[in-house]
């Protein structure tokens, strides 16, 4: 039922057709455990900020109330970012920053203020990395997690480790981490190349935010790399909602600026920008959005078996409550050869170890027994909940399978 309900939510977030009346066919007793999917989602705010008049006065509390909550959090954000520059820049650091901050209204949001946002994430390139880091260790960040394989960055850095999680996605106080990428893309991993990504810092630019010049990717470059971005995460199985809607806006935004798109083109050439338009797909599936003519032949471009994927699972990512690995589909649709469908179907299949979790305690030289304990206890469950879902995961994946196979000779035949 609630799944039922967030796809109203999703339907009246679209960018042409004006299907907010749905909304009022959601039972008041249902919004409290909606708003939670919304809240991991990331369209809370999206929904408020657009849809408020079809919300019930419960509802449109709560989110002015978040709304008021991300106000303070972005000034907050950018007071730190200020902080994080000056310390690299006074060391002579090169860096830009991705997502997040260059993600400039108008064409992602309204607003800066309308953006959750819960890192700050900068690339630098290798030579800066290891200064980088240690600039960020003297000004007080140090690392949450331990190294993790299958990332694009350093393990994530926060300052403050003694706040707890409260279930408020926009309280003001949830610490800030930051994020130092050594990478645009891991084609080891997703066995999939990019060639785009060779000239993204050659092409870097700046903007100025709030009388700040803020040095980010070129914007033709910055929409490839949220491209690249949601497609990483669509693969893996974790796709935040809110990727998507920010995408589809800017393709709507921008969709008479022919512009623009040519020199979006004239960076790239085909099948190099095949992952992008998979995301381009997937953005205007959900959220109707309009695009230029370039990014409807981009999409029109992907193989037939891609588009078949998208009309048999476009939608599972949005099932947030039936955990699903449909996506494993469209992987293998993307590889070229045996050997790289064997290691992602191995990998995906057959996770040799859960990842390892946030340990929110004090630093190792503060730890005490019992805390260390407590942090064993939080990764065992971490561990077997993981194990959990693969497991659950497994009879959704034969069905899908089935629904593969028939397809398949069915688009043959036809």
């Amino acid at each position: 039922m609630l799944n039922a309900s967030l796809r109203k939510v999703i339907r009246s977030l679209d960018f042409q057709q004006d299907n907010r009346a749905e909304l009022f066919a959601i039972h008041e007793s249902e919004w409290p455990s909606l708003l939670q999917l919304t809240d991991r989602a990331h369209i809370t705010l999206p929904l408020g900020i657009r849809c408020r008049d079809y919300l019930p006065q419960p509802v449109r509390d709560r989110i002015d109330g978040n709304l008021a909550n991300n106000i303070l959090r972005q000034n907050r954000l950018l007071d730190e970012y200020r902080m994080i520059a000056g310390v690299l820049l006074g060391q002579q650091i090169d860096f830009v920053v991705l997502k997040g901050l260059s993600h400039i209204a108008p064409y992602y949001a309204d607003e800066l203020s309308h953006r959750p946002q819960y890192d700050i994430d900068l690339y630098c390139p290798p030579n800066y990395l290891e200064a980088a880091r240690d600039s960020m260790t003297r000004a007080g960040f140090l690392p949450i997690r331990a190294q993790r394989r299958r990332t694009d960055h350093l393990p994530s850095m926060m300052r403050d480790t003694n706040w707890k999680w409260r279930g408020d996605y926009y309280d003001p106080d949830l610490p800030l981490t930051v994020e130092l990428h050594f990478r645009f893309w891991d084609p080891a991993t997703e066995r999939l190349t990019v060639q785009c990504i060779e000239n993204f810092w050659r092409r870097r630019t700046s903007v100025i935010i709030r009388g700040m010049e803020v040095p980010v990717l070129d914007m033709a470059d910055g929409v490839s790399y949220a491209a690249l971005h949601l497609v990483r995460h669509l693969l893996r199985g974790d796709v935040r909602v809110y990727h998507a809607y920010e995408l589809a806006r800017f393709l709507h935004y921008t969709a008479n600026d022919e512009k623009f798109w040519r020199d979006w083109l004239d960076g790239r050439a085909m099948p190099a920008y095949r992952l992008e338009a998979v995301a381009f797909r997937l953005a205007a599936q959900w959220f109707g959005c309009r695009f230029h003519p370039i990014v409807g032949q981009a999409v029109n471009s992907l193989p037939l078996k891609v588009a078949r994927w998208f009309d048999l699972f476009g939608d599972s990512p949005l099932e947030l409550e039936k955990p699903n690995k449909d996506e494993l589909f469209l992987h293998l649709c993307l590889l070229e050869n045996a050997t790289d469908r064997f290691s992602i179907l191995t990998r995906r299949l057959f996770p040799v170890r859960a990842p390892k979790l946030v340990d929110p305690s004090s630093p190792d030289d503060r730890r005490t027994i019992v805390s260390i304990c407590r942090a064993a206890l939080r990764q065992t469950l971490f561990a077997l909940r993981r194990a959990l879902h693969h497991l659950r995961t497994t009879v959704p994946l034969i069905r899908s399978l089935f629904r593969w196979k028939t397809a398949s000779r069915r688009y043959v035949i036809s």
